[in-house]
């Protein structure tokens, strides 16, 4: 099945976003690692508390515009893959981008030539450039890479996603202007 589509990471960041996409007429997958994240998702169920997602996801999963899975699988792919998983800390400080190449390494292997790939985890500058795009890059297939930052507040992210402009950035015009052509389709 061709998504057009993938959300990588089904947490707060990445449940509310696939959830206002799916709102937007986006047929989604979202991947997410946690299997009780998966079958609450699938059910129409959200796994933790945010003003009016109950609703939403409700109607997303029943009209089959939203789908949530514990990996990629080979009848599956999408033109945009979004990368939102967690960056927690380690013991010095620092955040931890082990979860952000295990994501790529997914989504490297079933991405199709021309993916867009977008990083919306929260992360250092040069990120982009110097962890993801090389897993990509080993490839060979050709992508694009863009950075757009989540900024909702908990308890608005389902009004803040559809009214508060998003801030991209990639390493050329064309694909800064293919990824805010993206987000143009969910807010201003």
């Amino acid at each position: 099945m061709r998504y057009d589509v993938a959300v990588v990471g089904l947490g707060y960041v990445g449940l509310t976003l696939a959830v206002a996409l799916a709102d937007t007429g986006f047929k989604v997958l979202g991947v997410e690692k946690r299997s009780d994240v998966v079958d609450l998702t699938n059910q129409g169920r959200p796994h933790f508390s945010e003003h009016g997602l109950p609703e939403m996801l409700r109607h997303a999963v029943e009209a089959g515009d939203l789908t949530a899975s514990r990996s990629f699988t080979d009848d599956v792919s999408a033109d945009i893959y979004v990368i939102t998983v967690g960056t927690p800390l380690n013991d010095d400080g620092a955040a931890r981008l082990d979860f952000i190449e295990a994501a790529t390494r997914e989504v490297a292997s079933n991405m199709s030539d021309g993916a867009l790939v977008v990083l919306r985890s929260t992360v250092k500058i040069g990120t982009a450039r110097n962890v993801v795009a090389p897993i990509l890059a080993a490839t060979g297939k050709q992508f694009d890479i863009a950075m757009c930052p989540e900024r909702t507040l908990e308890g608005r992210a389902m009004s803040e996603l559809r009214r508060l402009p998003q801030i991209v950035g990639a390493d050329t015009a064309d694909t800064r202007e293919r990824a805010a052509h993206f987000f143009y389709k969910l807010t201003p």
